[in-house]
Parts: C-alpha cells; structure tokens; sequence
C-alpha cells in the first residue's frame, strides 16, 4: 500500500481524504513541484524547494506549517515507501473556503506529497529520443509559476499521441517557450546550446539550469536568447529537460507540415554529463 503524507500525517493513499470545497478543487488554484531521488539523494533539492516558496509567494498562498519540515519529510516518505529510485510530487493548494472567487481561507493550506518509482536513464525518451510537434501557446502568461492548472498541456500532449508524436514545443509571439512539461535547447553547428531566457513566459527549471552550469564547466557555450521556429529547422541538435525526462534527445520534430529529423551525438555527451551529476 502507498503511503502518503498530507497535512501532516503520514496515511495509506486510501485513506487521504481532501474537502471537496477545496480551492484546488473549485479553482484550480495550486502550485506543485517534482523532484527525483537517485539512490535515496533527492536531486537539487533545496532548488526545488525555493522555487515552490516563489510560486506560492507569487500566487498568494501561505506556506503549508511543515515547510521547515520538508527535507526530512520528503526522505521519510521515500524511505516508507521503499523508493531510492524514483520522483517525489508536491501540491500545495490554499484550503477549503465557500466557492467565491476572493474568499480567504480561514484554515491551513493544504499540502500533500507522493512517491513513486521511475525509469530515469532506462526509459525509452531517455534512450531513444522523441518525436515532437510545434505548436502555437494558448497557455497564460505567468508560466513561471509552476501551477497545477495544466490543462493545456494535457490537451496538446494527447493531441500529439493521437498523431503519433511522443510530446509538444510550444511558441508565442517571441519564439519557442518549452515543452508541454519541459525546457528545450537547441545544439547549432558550431556546438553551441541556446536556449530561451527565464522570464514570466517559461518556467525556471532546476534541471535546465544544473545543465547549464554543468555544460559550461565543460567548456560549452551556452546562450539564452528567444529561439525562433526557423532556427529549430536550421539546428543541428534539438533536446528536452526536465527533472522525469532529465535529458531527452528530440530525433524528429514537425512544424506546420514540415519535418526534420536530428542526430543525437551532442545530446548523448550531455546526458552522460548529467548522468555523473546524479551520481556522484
């Protein structure tokens, strides 16, 4: 049986009970974060933490009273569960109030937390590479808070299954933004990574920026700058990251008709980068 942890208890997933006047629940209003273990590590941990604590600022919700707490929570979790390798997920919603648009929670926020087993390198994104279609951006304009309103990406993700694709880019006014649940990078000719800069359009992902830092160490050179659609067609390497899909070479890609097919070799050097990362 999994166990769960939700405001502050420790119970068997059939147990866990949440009011169904829980703003999450009428509103959709609620942030979330994933993290993975690699042999009971949790990787960029503190990373994730803060980025909740800034979604949560940024959306107007209080801090669950076992924030302080979570470190040790998260790894008891796992450790309950028997999991080393595998992902933790995070929701924190405001609590239960009468359905109002501005009424204010008289009670906790809610939090909960679950484990779960993972492939990591052994899945077969990981091995293999995706096929990815392009598509316009219908999400709203504060991506960087890592909401669980997630609707849109659902949507588009099942459209490109029902196609035979694996997953989705999507692009705004400015460029490609991110995939439906990833950061994108693109590999040029000469070697260099670019990728979209962190603003309120994308998402600041911890694995997108371990990456960065890593690649640079190894004398890459990365640019963050908007990366058109015409500038995907002309690259050499196209790859994902995110902290389930960790790095994930895109092998085919499809825009308004159009089709590419991508080698990897830079992409497999990154992974392997990475990799020693989350093993060391």
């Amino acid at each position: 049986m999994t166990v769960v942890f939700l405001n502050g208890r420790f119970i068997n997933e059939d147990e866990a009970m949440i009011s169904p006047f829980d703003r999450g629940f009428t509103f959709g209003e609620g942030v979330y974060e994933v993290c993975i273990s690699v042999a009971g590590k949790i990787i960029d941990l503190e990373e994730h933490l803060a980025r909740l604590d800034r979604s949560l600022n940024a959306a107007g919700i209080t801090l669950p009273p076992e924030r302080s707490l979570m470190p040790g929570l998260m790894h008891d979790l796992l450790e309950r569960n028997g999991i080393k390798n595998g992902f933790i997920y995070i929701q924190v919603t405001p609590g239960k109030t009468v359905r109002n648009f501005i009424a204010s929670p008289t009670e906790r926020s809610t939090l909960l937390m679950s484990t779960g087993p993972t492939p990591l390198e052994e899945s077969n994104a990981y091995k293999h590479g995706m096929r990815v279609q392009v598509i316009p951006d219908i999400r709203w304009g504060r991506r960087d808070i890592k909401t669980t309103m997630l609707m849109p990406q659902v949507m588009a993700k099942r459209a490109a299954l029902d196609t035979g694709f694996d997953d989705v880019i999507f692009y705004d006014d400015l460029g490609i933004t991110e995939g439906s649940s990833s950061n994108v990078f693109m590999v040029k000719n000469e070697g260099e990574l670019v990728t979209r800069p962190v603003s309120h359009q994308i998402l600041s992902g911890c694995t997108r920026n371990t990456v960065i830092e890593l690649t640079e160490q190894n004398g890459m050179t990365v640019t963050e700058r908007p990366i058109t659609r015409d500038d995907l067609l002309q690259a050499k390497e196209i790859f994902l990251t995110s902290s389930t899909y960790l790095v994930v070479p895109v092998v085919e890609l499809e825009i308004e008709g159009k089709s590419k097919a991508y080698s990897c070799e830079e992409t497999k050097k990154i992974q392997n980068i990475y990799m020693e990362y989350l093993n060391k």
